[in-house]
């Protein structure tokens, strides 16, 4: 789920943090997240890692790759040794953005996930509500 803190980002106002965030997970091991967004209208300003897939102690190994000409956020996050994986509610990473143009932001989310051992985890993504630039 990718929350932004409001439908208008305002030239010149931020950095607007966008949380990415899991509700009702079960047994995650490992993610792999792709966000996209208009590089003509919003820029990266940093990746921060979120606190859930270190839950139980775990040292998460958190990797992200900002491609910002091509509008693009890769975020891998890994509990190596993990045989319970994590469940339930939290933030898994936040964006902070910059707006630097008026117009659409485009901000979607894909990914997909692993169980311990390395099943398949079935991901729903929730649609991101608009966000324009101002």
């Amino acid at each position: 789920m990718v929350s932004p803190p409001g439908t208008e980002f305002r030239v010149g106002g931020g950095p607007y943090t966008v949380p990415i965030s899991i509700s009702g997970a079960s047994r995650v091991s490992n993610l792999s997240l792709t966000i996209t967004f208009n590089p003509a209208v919003v820029r990266v300003r940093t990746v921060q890692e979120g606190s859930f897939m270190r839950s139980g102690g775990i040292q998460a190994a958190f990797t992200q790759q900002v491609d910002a000409a091509a509008g693009r956020i890769d975020i891998a996050i890994i509990r190596p040794g993990d045989s319970t994986g994590v469940a339930g509610t939290g933030l898994l990473a936040a964006v902070l953005f910059d707006a630097i143009m008026p117009g659409a932001a485009n901000l979607a989310v894909t990914g997909s996930g692993s169980l311990p051992g390395g099943g398949a985890l079935s991901l729903q993504f929730a649609p991101v509500p608009v966000v324009n630039v101002r």
